[in-house]
């Protein structure tokens, strides 16, 4: 009797594109970028993307992009901690896939505003390290679950 075995398969992680504005306000010399990166989508609304800062692209640090205005709801996070924001995003139950406009008046997202949240001191803590996304235990990407 002969027994076979399949070698297992890993999910390969669906991207889509994300429109990032990127902006610059040097008053010598102001501007607004548009650029489309590859990124892992968490939520109607929502994905998550690799940081790009003044040209650059950060491997290892990631953004939670609100992608109707393609602008960051967190920056420069390492996996683990850009987890905790799309968790914390998507709890609030905010229409993620609605205007900026409609999103920033929303009193629900006020826990995830910039000194407030509890990954804003991601980086100076020793278990923030570069990482690759989507990690095997994401709470957010299915292909991890």
């Amino acid at each position: 009797m002969t027994t076979t075995s399949t070698p297992p398969t890993t999910a390969i992680a669906a991207t889509i594109p994300v429109r990032l504005y990127l902006s610059d306000t040097d008053p010598e010399d102001p501007r607004v970028e548009q650029r489309i990166v590859t990124g892992w989508p968490v939520a109607p609304g929502l994905a998550i993307n690799v940081t790009h800062e003044y040209g650059q692209r950060l491997d290892g640090r990631y953004s939670l992009t609100h992608l109707p205005s393609g602008q960051a709801l967190a920056r420069r996070l390492c996996a683990r901690h850009v987890d905790q924001a799309a968790v914390a995003a998507i709890a609030t139950g905010v229409d993620w896939s609605a205007d900026v406009e409609q999103v920033i008046a929303d009193e629900r997202t006020r826990p995830l505003h910039p000194g407030r949240a509890d990954w804003d001191w991601c980086g100076y803590d020793e278990f923030c390290r570069a990482e690759a996304y989507p990690r095997p235990d994401s709470p957010t990407y299915p292909s991890s679950r």
